[in-house]
């Protein structure tokens, strides 16, 4: 189970509904609102809409990562090899690339041989135009003119150990996963896939990994508020026969 937090350059962390921004705090809130102890990942996004600063945000994200002892990755606005070691070299165990992976697919391979495949998860944000399924880029506002599976496949063939599915469509709608969309992915590919995107209640998260395939399941809305969401998520998907590991946080 993976928490997926927002947030801009200056550590303010944020909602988000079909990838339209809303700010609900600072490092005090996530202190007072999440239990670490829950989850088995944490993915973190600079969500920044005026000019993300791979510096800044890594600055922040080391003030996060003393609060929490479960893999990090991080990602929004990498360019660069150097960008990808600032955050690696700031608390992050794996770097999230989306857009300029779009923009240089060879950027993928190239990360991939210097820090690792299992260092390397592809964001792939998703938005159905008349139907079909379309691979969006820059925070979702442009169409990046890409089948969702091919890209995919090609993320894959590049040299990527995992790939981040979001649906932009069921992004804080709470109405549940496209798992239409995660199964055509899921099938088409051999690394692991993460399902991102509308889960509103503990039966989503399992119904990405029995109906979807996904390998991980992540939400960020759902747990927001709720001192004890994580928890009683991780509990919900033990109590339905997930199989995922559990923090010994009795």
């Amino acid at each position: 189970m993976i928490l997926c937090l927002l947030m801009r350059n200056d550590g303010v962390f944020c909602n988000s509904r079909n990838f339209t921004l809303q700010p609900v705090g600072e490092l005090s809130w996530i202190r007072r609102y999440l239990d670490f102890m829950a989850i088995d990942e944490l993915v973190l996004l600079n969500v920044d809409r005026s000019h993300k600063s791979v510096f800044l945000f890594s600055e922040q994200m080391m003030e996060l990562a003393r609060l929490c002892f479960v893999p990090i990755s991080a990602g929004g606005g990498i360019t660069s090899l150097a960008d990808i070691e600032t955050l690696l070299s700031s608390g992050a165990d794996k770097v999230v690339i989306n857009t300029h992976a779009l923009l240089a697919p060879d950027f993928i391979t190239s990360a991939a041989d210097q820090f690792g495949s299992q260092c390397v998860v592809v964001s792939i944000d998703c938005k159905r135009i008349r139907g079909a399924a379309r691979v969006m880029a820059l925070n979702g506002s442009r169409d990046a003119a890409r089948d969702v599976v091919e890209w995919a496949r090609q993320v894959e063939q590049c040299g990527a150990g995992e790939i981040f599915l979001t649906s932009i469509d069921r992004d804080g709608t709470g109405i549940g996963y496209d798992i239409e969309l995660l199964r055509s992915v899921v099938d088409a590919v051999s690394i692991p896939v993460i399902a991102s995107g509308g889960v509103g209640e503990f039966q989503h998260l399992m119904d990405g990994i029995k109906l979807g395939g996904a390998s991980a399941v992540s939400a960020a809305n759902i747990f927001h508020y709720i001192g004890d969401g994580l928890v009683k998520a991780k509990q919900y998907l033990l109590s339905q026969g997930g199989v995922v590991p559990m923090w010994n946080f009795w």
